[in-house]
């Protein structure tokens, strides 16, 4: 019998890609992470149709991302890779759910997880001119 605790599960991991490409951990997702400057993400495709997954990496390589600090929150500097992959981050907020796969661990070269995307049309701003 395996337990499932409520521990386990009791925040929900998230990223969000700003308007300049970066993508930013949540707090929560910083701190389940335990984030560092001198860890990595390394991205990958997985699955039929293919989706975009990605390993929190605790010695990088030439593979991986950086992960930064600003001020008290973590993101990565991945503009070229979402523009690649068509991510439409300038009209749309994009938000990934992080959900847990342990399966890629070994293969990825750390704790791995599918990326699952949602998207929010942006508010237009009074100011912003059509």
């Amino acid at each position: 019998m395996k337990i499932l605790s409520a521990r386990q599960y009791n925040c929900s991991l998230k990223v969000t890609i700003q308007q300049t490409g970066r993508m930013n951990f949540t707090d929560d997702t910083a701190k389940a992470l335990a984030l560092t400057p001198n860890k990595g993400v390394k991205f990958f495709m997985e699955g039929e149709p293919e989706q975009l997954c990605m390993a929190i990496v605790d010695e990088p390589d030439e593979d991986c991302f950086q992960i930064r600090k600003s001020g008290a929150y973590y993101y990565v500097a991945a503009q070229l890779l979402f523009d690649e992959l068509n991510v439409d981050y300038k009209t749309f907020t994009v938000y990934y759910d992080l959900v847990r796969c342990v399966a890629y661990d070994e293969p990825a070269g750390g704790q791995s997880f599918k990326m699952n995307q949602r998207t929010i049309k942006k508010r237009a701003h009074e100011n912003d001119i059509e």
